[in-house]
């Protein structure tokens, strides 16, 4: 039965172009917002294992990998000549069919488990309507709206690379870096809000950026010397955001510090770049460790844990099911994987194939 289940799970792995080590990534992402939120819920895997605060590192991730991969398809559709008005719409189509009907379906599970006085974010029946209008983002909610809408705006980023920058490395790469640049400047000046998806695009904007200059360069990015340079580059950023995890950091210099502030969460996007880089580039160390099964299967499932993940929380540390303190962690991680799985077979999946008309 087991092996059913993963041949279901990792489906993509009998494409040829499919990166196992990006479903790592993933996997480690959703595990960073996890190992937070329960951290915050004082459901500890070891007391002195305090996670509290990395979540955003892990969702930062998240953004990194969406625009690394739906750009890359983008720049590929108009270099190719391919991004007809099928193209398009099944963007749309794919995009909208990956968010909102589990999106939908978490925000009224969320209002009912409410209503039966397990008090959730969504805590009056306008709640649902406003942040499916992606006015609102409350909770485990706050990161949707900022997704979507750069949803919108990437393909004119990609769009005005390819009519006015012509792919020209120089002009491509003083675009990246200005718009970051003032994007970092009006986010310092306005403290914009946490669901502004203006906040969070030079984030988004480090993964477009790779897989632009990636598509330009990718003879570069195969040689030896390169491949040496970014492991040991690769490696340094995992021990960096190691230390920020474990919290050497906070200990060392006396603070907690705030990952939602352009300061931090760039620095931590960039890392990630090197990361992803390093794994698809390196000498495989990196790649190896992101292609465990159980990392990469936790990756596939990430969006239904993401959104799944806080109610089972909740109940684990409800005095009423009297779960030990021991046991409460391991108890949130299993129930929230076996029902993860099954939203991913039921719901994700099937709506993942769903096309318009014949696409290559």
């Amino acid at each position: 039965m087991h092996k059913v289940i993963l041949k279901l799970i990792f489906e993509n792995d009998l494409k040829a172009n499919h990166f196992k080590a990006l479903d790592g990534l993933r996997g480690i992402a959703i595990l960073f917002v996890l190992l937070s939120h329960s951290s915050n819920a004082s459901v500890f895997i070891h007391k002195n294992l305090n996670f509290q605060g990395i979540g955003n590192m892990g969702v930062y991730l998240f953004f990194v990998l969406s625009a690394y991969l739906l750009d890359r398809q983008i720049a590929i559709a108009f270099i190719t000549k391919k991004s007809s008005k099928q193209y398009w719409m099944n963007y749309i189509l794919r995009r909208f069919l990956r968010i909102y009907p589990l999106f939908a379906i978490a925000l009224i599970s969320y209002g009912i488990l409410t209503y039966y006085g397990h008090k959730t974010v969504i805590d009056k029946l306008i709640d649902v309507p406003l942040h499916l209008a992606l006015v609102r983002g409350e909770g485990v909610f706050w990161s949707i709206p900022v997704e979507l809408k750069y949803y919108i705006i990437s393909p004119l980023i990609m769009l005005i690379c390819h009519k006015y920058l012509k792919w020209y490395s120089k002009k491509v790469i003083y675009f990246f870096l200005s718009v970051i640049f003032v994007l970092i400047m009006i986010e310092s000046i306005f403290n914009l809000p946490n669901i502004s998806t203006l906040k969070y695009i030079p984030i988004f904007l480090t993964g477009t950026f790779f897989s632009v200059i990636e598509l330009l360069h990718k003879k570069s990015f195969k040689q030896k010397k390169f491949s040496k340079i970014i492991e040991i580059v690769g490696l340094i950023s995992i021990g960096l955001i190691l230390i920020v995890t474990f919290g050497f950091f906070k200990h060392t210099f006396s603070g907690y510090f705030n990952f939602r502030n352009s300061v931090f969460y760039l620095p931590f996007a960039i890392f990630w770049v090197v990361i992803l880089i390093a794994s698809k580039y390196g000498l495989g160390i990196i790649k190896h460790f992101l292609e465990i099964k159980w990392i990469r299967f936790l990756g596939t499932i990430s969006f239904s844990v993401y959104l799944i993940h806080k109610p089972i929380l909740f109940a684990v540390n409800n005095e009423h099911f009297g779960i030990s303190s021991n046991l409460k962690i391991y108890v949130f991680f299993i129930v929230t994987i076996l029902l993860s799985t099954l939203s991913f077979l039921l719901i994700e999946k099937p709506l993942s194939k769903i096309r318009i008309g014949y696409q290559e």
